[in-house]
């Protein structure tokens, strides 16, 4: 919708007479109660309303149809007294409160003023407030609480005992019905909820064009083809989404009828937007609602704490009350297959309830899930976590000094989703040449991994309206909007401390070639060599590294003796250097990686996330819109 009235306006068009006459009435029995700041007129025995202008509206839901409102206006009154016999005479603004109410049913029905007096700013704001808008104005922390009134009202039985909510039966109650079709050819309506009889269009697949239908009020349209969010989620989440819009929504429409008589529904899309929280729109408001008190609604909070817990004893009785990765992971499927929502939903339930174990459980990170891990209990606190995404890492690496030089110290290395002690006690080889975890790693990630604050994303300001506040899609994370940042806190330099001593040994096991190719090799050498330790041949490096058959034929012969960057960036990382080789080949080649984003880049790819290909490489440097290696080479490869 390009623009949308507000109440105000629509009250300011259709009522201004009414309210003038009402305020002009009251003006004239009250003199002596307004607030005069006249020095001409001390004490009015006379006044009246000369003109008037709505500040603002104050509105109060209610029980079915109707609203209450406060319209508070700024008058313009002239006032008067008679001072020993004179009568003086003067203007003055004053503030008044005029209380109202209406219905809402095909416009706004049955407006009456229920009383004027002086507006007081300090007069304690009513609860169950609507915007300006019609919309309910609801805190992140009140869904529980809204979840709770809905279910108190269509599903009572839900907050006695866990159950699966009966979501058939919740329609049924609040006299929808639910239709499934397809909406759109490309799937990017997932739901609609009509608010009016109407005509919409539906696409038929058969015919492979829209086509139109004729639905009533009420109707919640669903289209099966369309997984919410991108497979994540379920076909209940999506029906009582629109169960939301009906049960705390439809005041709205009735306003917007007032002025467009074709907006008759919401149609909630696929896919996410991301808006400064000042910038929303009601339907972004509206939106955030239904996503953030469906799931509460389909997992209460009291039943699903008491479900919860069964489930642990259950599962400690099973696999021994140590083994709490198993245990967890168990808990998050048995919980979302009980209350039927995805596992993700299930996961974030409980986080958001305060079970902090099940951080390490079905995580989902650069768009997969993570192996499982699991951690001592009480090395995890509120709002952390040892999992982060490459792109936030680059940027706290780039944003925060002392996290850049934990990196650049080479100790760690990035691997599924954490950034690990570099051994080969927490990290190892796979057979088809990629690196991961140990299994001793994944069960003490506390013992080997950095660990990371989640804050408010001050430098961004923007929250995410549509699904991932509840769903969280990218992070299994009570709140989209808070962003990994590295503390150099006592468990993290714990960590670092300990990653020093391994890196000693390691270093000591160098330090003899390193004095070797600082004083005899030349850059061309020094490559050559690693080609053979490694065992490489001329197709091997090819592939490897992206360059030329060329290129290898000069390193073998000891002639490239000045090569780009870019030309020693993608040997150090196609031949899977280590931090301190890479350096010292950079150095034989007259470089010193600077502070520049692409060097930056290059600096924590060699220090950080070694045993990724030049491919893996290629795709986080394009994902930050920097330049890749062997450009040209790179894209006739993946083309």
């Amino acid at each position: 919708m390009a623009s949308v009235s507000s109440f105000r306006d629509v009250i300011a068009n259709m009522y201004y007479n009414d309210l003038f006459n009402e305020l002009s009435e009251y003006i004239e029995d009250n003199p002596d109660k307004l607030e005069s700041n006249s020095y001409r007129v001390q004490s009015p025995d006379e006044a009246a309303l000369s003109d008037f202008d709505i500040i603002m509206i104050d509105i109060t839901d209610s029980p079915g149809n109707s609203i209450l409102f406060d319209v508070i206006v700024s008058a313009e009154v002239e006032i008067a007294e008679t001072v020993r016999r004179n009568r003086e005479t003067d203007g003055i603004e004053q503030w008044f409160r005029i209380s109202c109410k209406a219905d809402l049913d095909d416009g706004i029905q049955n407006f009456q003023i229920n009383s004027v007096s002086i507006y007081n700013k300090y007069r304690e704001s009513k609860l169950g407030r609507l915007s300006e808008y019609l919309v309910p104005i609801i805190e992140k922390e009140q869904f529980d609480d809204v979840a709770t009134d809905f279910l108190s009202e269509f599903c009572p039985e839900a907050l006695s005992t866990p159950i699966p909510i009966p979501v058939d039966e919740v329609v049924k109650r609040m006299g929808l019905k639910v239709k499934e079709i397809q909406l759109t050819k490309h799937f990017t309506i997932f739901g609609q909820i009509v608010f009016g009889d109407c005509t919409i269009e539906y696409y038929d697949r058969n015919e492979r064009a829209y086509k139109p239908l004729e639905v009533s009020r009420g109707t919640i349209l669903v289209d099966p083809n369309v997984y919410f969010m991108r497979n994540i989620g379920c076909m209940n989440n999506t029906i009582i989404h629109e169960c939301v819009h009906w049960y705390k929504h439809r005041k709205y429409h009735e306003l917007v009828k007032t002025y467009n008589s074709d907006a008759l529904l919401i149609s909630c899309r696929v896919n996410e937007t991301t808006k400064y929280k000042k910038q929303w729109t009601p339907e972004d408001w509206m939106e955030w609602h239904a996503n953030g008190i469906a799931p509460r609604i389909l997992m209460p909070k009291s039943m699903t704490i008491k479900k919860i817990e069964e489930l642990i004893k259950k599962n400690e009785l099973l696999f021994g009350t140590h083994d709490r990765l198993n245990i967890m992971e168990n808990v998050v499927y048995e919980l979302a297959d009980f209350f039927q929502v995805s596992r993700i939903a299930a996961k974030i339930r409980m986080l958001d309830l305060g079970y902090k174990e099940v951080e390490g459980v079905y995580t989902y990170v650069d768009d997969h899930f993570i192996s499982n891990y699991s951690f001592k209990a009480d090395s995890l606190h509120k709002n952390q976590t040892y999992s982060i995404s490459l792109s936030d890492s680059f940027f706290e690496y780039y944003a925060n000094p002392e996290f850049a030089k934990i990196i650049d110290s080479g100790n760690f290395i990035y691997v599924d989703g954490h950034y690990v002690i570099n051994d080969s006690k927490y990290i190892k080889k796979l057979e088809n040449g990629s690196i991961d975890l140990t299994d001793y790693a994944k069960l003490h990630v506390d013992e080997c991994c950095l660990l990371f604050d989640l804050k408010l994303n001050k430098a961004s300001k923007m929250d995410i309206v549509v699904y991932l506040d509840s769903i969280m899609f990218r992070k299994a994370t009570p709140d989209y909007n808070r962003v990994p940042t590295f503390n150099p806190d006592k468990h993290n330099m714990e960590v670092f401390n300990r990653s020093e001593e391994l890196k000693k040994f390691h270093e000591e096991l160098v330090e003899e070639s390193q004095h070797l190719s600082r004083t005899t090799q030349t850059f061309s050498q020094a490559v050559y060599g690693h080609i053979k330790r490694k065992g490489y041949n001329k197709v091997v490096f090819i592939e490897k590294t992206l360059l030329s058959g060329k290129t290898y034929d000069r390193i073998k012969n000891n002639e490239l003796n000045n090569p780009t960057l870019e030309t020693v960036v993608a040997i150090c990382i196609g031949l899977e250097l280590s931090p301190t080789y890479s350096e010292e080949i950079l150095r034989l080649a007259g470089y010193t990686l600077n502070n520049t984003p692409q060097q930056l880049a290059y600096k924590k790819l060699i220090h950080s996330y070694r045993g990724h290909t030049i491919y893996e490489c290629n795709e986080v440097l394009e994902a930050l819109g920097l330049s890749p290696l062997c450009a040209k080479a790179y894209k006739e490869m993946i083309s």
